[in-house]
């Protein structure tokens, strides 16, 4: 291993940008942005909504990292990292030829692969979220319904999560009993149908509730700073709540023996980990509310049945990991054409186990009323998600779309489960390697000049997948690495070169190179 170089606590690290050197790293979110341009700045105490990372990577073989965060700046002559704790030590080293040779090392040095995977299902099936049907009425007749709706109209049975309300507060972690009767049939049933059944939560307890008086006389509500109130009580999306205090072992034993209970009394298999942002913590005047994130993350590896949208320092974990909530728009931040870039911001910074947002968006302040849903744009969406590691609906395709569009979103579906074991076998190699299953082609073509490229990507080495990601296209340019590669129409390409190919709203253009 080549020598790394840390520098003083609380230092400033300046290192002169190299020729041609490009930079990867920090937030996932910040996909769009990635590799850096000159004058891009950005402070990870705001990871946006999403994984984040204290580590840079360069093209050029360099990585930069530290385990507190940190603000930098990708300059036109330099790279920039300015720790926020006097404490924290950026470390550095060189030497390592390209992206990939970075990765490894970093990885192999900080976040050694553990060798474990999330749930299989999570690959191998579309994953369903009640989210954008129910919002915030969920019930046991509208679960049931839409399972079985889902299997008439042809959609292959997977993960099927329950959101947002399903309990009757926060903190107070069973099923309502007036929206759902029979959780213990309901989840049988659905077991029956081939679903296996995830359940929403957050950290927070609703205040002046039963069970928040009775986790504050254990000791396990974060404490009021000011001493004013019984336990902190935070503004988070969904009102005013205490937390669960996430540096008591006993309050972390008491979660997870609550998630037992709903394993064992009524057959749930897993857990959707939600609300773990750091500035949530930081409100309620924790004092390192990373370090609360963390923890909230490393609940959910009792559980391979498990889904994560907030993330610090987590990488070669095997915890699926979704992208932000999206809108119902193609661009921008929170629209169609982030899915990609974001998806391979979170392969490189060790986040192998991805997965996009809700096929047409989860956002549900975004969802179209009066004009209804861009079946076109809904059509897009799933033909990205059908390929990535992981794809996940909510808004049922049957209600929003007519037949012509209803088909080929289903043929989406189908195309995931038709790949569901290779893109497996992927996501076994990564768990004992560390390695991404899905990855840019400047991850395997270093030498190729595809760094801005981010609206292909790689599952493993040898599949290629290139789908549509503006509105009213039907052709796109594709950007074919060495060797030769066969297109789903049977086309066979020679590369390096640039070529255009037919994408008609029914097609997803993929490839997959020729070994023979």
């Amino acid at each position: 291993m080549n020598p790394v170089v840390a520098a003083a606590p609380g230092a400033v690290l300046r290192l002169p940008l190299l020729p041609g050197e490009r930079w990867w790293g920090g937030a996932a979110a910040e996909g769009r942005s990635m590799p850096y341009a000159a004058d891009y700045s950005f402070d990870l105490r705001d990871l946006r909504g999403n994984q984040g990372m204290p580590l840079l990577l360069s093209n050029r073989g360099r990585w930069v990292h530290s385990t507190g965060t940190f603000t930098f700046e990708v300059g036109a002559e330099a790279l920039t990292v300015t720790p926020h704790a006097e404490a924290s030590v950026i470390e550095h080293a060189d030497g390592f030829d390209d992206l990939r040779g970075a990765y490894r090392d970093v990885m192999s040095r900080c976040y050694p692969a553990t060798g474990a995977l999330p749930d299989p299902l999570l690959f191998t099936a579309p994953q369903y979220n009640l989210w954008i049907e129910t919002v915030f009425e969920p019930t046991q007749q509208k679960v049931l319904d839409y399972a079985e709706r889902l299997l008439a109209e042809g959609f292959p049975p997977g993960v099927l999560m329950i959101d947002d309300q399903w309990s009757a507060s926060y903190g107070d972690w069973t099923f309502h009993r007036g929206r759902f009767p029979d959780p213990a049939a309901m989840v049988a049933r659905l077991h029956d149908l081939g679903f296996k059944v995830m359940l929403w939560l957050v950290p927070y307890v609703t205040p002046d509730s039963p069970t928040a008086r009775t986790l504050f006389e254990a000791g396990y509500l974060l404490p009021d700073p000011a001493e004013r109130y019984p336990a902190a009580v935070g503004l988070w999306w969904n009102g005013l709540s205490a937390s669960l205090d996430l540096g008591h072992p006993d309050a972390v034993a008491w979660f997870q023996e609550t998630l037992q209970r709903l394993h064992t009394d009524f057959g749930i298999d897993g857990f959707k980990f939600d609300g773990g942002d750091a500035e949530w913590w930081r409100q309620l005047g924790v004092a390192d509310p990373e370090a609360y994130t963390h923890t909230w993350n490393r609940l959910g590896l009792a559980w391979p049945l498990n889904e994560y949208r907030d993330a610090w320092r987590t990488a070669g974990l095997p915890l699926a990991q979704r992208q932000q909530d999206k809108y119902h728009q193609w661009d921008g931040r929170f629209g169609v054409e982030s899915l990609i870039p974001n998806a391979l911001a979170q392969a490189v910074t060790g986040h192998a186990f991805t997965c996009p947002d809700m096929i047409g968006g989860g956002e549900f302040r975004f969802v179209p009323a009066e004009n209804g849903y861009d079946q076109e744009l809904f059509v897009r969406y799933a033909q990205i998600a059908a390929l990535f590691p992981m794809m996940q609906f909510s808004a049922a395709p049957w209600r929003v779309l007519d037949a012509e569009h209803l088909a080929i979103v289903r043929e989406a579906a189908l195309l995931h489960a038709e790949f569901g074991s290779e893109i497996l076998a992927v996501a076994k190699a990564s768990a004992a390697t560390g390695d991404p299953v899905q990855r840019p082609l400047a991850w395997a073509y270093p030498d190729g000049g595809y760094e801005d490229v981010t609206d292909q990507f790689l599952i493993g080495d040898t599949l290629m997948v290139a789908p549509v990601t503006t509105p009213g296209a039907s052709v796109r340019e594709v950007r074919i690495p060495p060797g030769r590669w066969r297109a789903d129409d049977g086309t066979v390409y020679e590369g390096p070169d640039t070529v255009t190919v037919a994408a008609p709203l029914a097609r997803l253009p993929y490839f997959r190179a020729v070994t023979a």
